[in-house]
């Protein structure tokens, strides 16, 4: 599989260092080596030298490591390049800072971004200190960008009742990943401005304009979208 290469618009190309990008199995054997190259040795090696408590969240290539105490984090950053050059690897010095994130210390606390959420300390309504999630700006902006060449490219493909319960699908999996607590304003707003994009491009399937707004509004009042609902509780 790693000198399989990829055959992409009639063009081979192979590469002597890591999986084949775009290739199916590529997930599953980044996923392996992680495992041996960074879990094993935070579990096996780095929990027995830190003072306080320490946890690792991996997905893929990406991870979130969490220290009770400063000290110990310090170390494993200083340590994690070193660990990673054995298996060939470098840490994205773009994507990784050291933070603080403390319930305790919420004035000088940052904010994250991990699997297309932002983790930051906000208030409940009892005006206690807890961590919350939303949506990314950045990834948001990103998938309204697909959404609207989805529309684009697909808005002669199929009937406009077909059509639509293809792109329902699309917005019902993005309210399932992303409907967790604190984000339903969020996810809301995304399925308003995606149906709003919808919109714009079946009124380009002809040179003339297919429907008015008043008639996508009663359209709408029969096929409703999904809408935003918490599918992920966590309090």
């Amino acid at each position: 599989m790693f000198k399989a290469g990829i055959l992409s618009n009639g063009e081979l190309t192979v590469s002597d260092e890591g999986v084949p990008q775009g290739s199916v199995c590529s997930p599953i054997l980044a996923n392996i080596y992680a495992h041996y190259a960074l879990d094993d040795w935070f579990n096996g090696t780095v929990k027995n030298y830190c003072k306080g408590s320490v946890e690792i969240i991996r997905y893929a290539d990406d991870a979130v490591i969490c220290c009770e105490n400063a000290k110990d984090a310090e170390r494993i950053r200083s340590a994690l390049p070193k660990r990673l050059s054995k298996f060939k690897l470098e840490l994205n010095k773009d994507k990784t800072k050291t933070i603080v994130f403390n319930r305790f210390e919420k004035e000088n606390s940052e904010s994250f971004d991990f699997l297309g959420f932002t983790f930051y300390l906000g208030l409940t309504k009892g005006g206690m200190v807890v961590p919350k999630l939303k949506s990314c700006g950045k990834k948001l902006r990103s998938k309204l960008t697909k959404v609207n060449l989805w529309c684009k490219d697909n808005r002669n493909t199929y009937p406009l009742p077909e059509l639509w319960k293809s792109f329902c699908r699309k917005l019902r999996g993005h309210a399932q990943y992303y409907g967790i607590s604190f984000n339903s304003k969020a996810v809301q707003g995304f399925i308003l401005k995606s149906v709003k994009i919808f919109f714009k491009w079946m009124n380009r399937r002809s040179q003339r304009k297919s429907m008015t707004f008043e008639k996508f509004s009663l359209f709408l009042l029969k096929f409703p979208p999904p809408k935003a609902k918490i599918y992920h509780r966590l309090f």
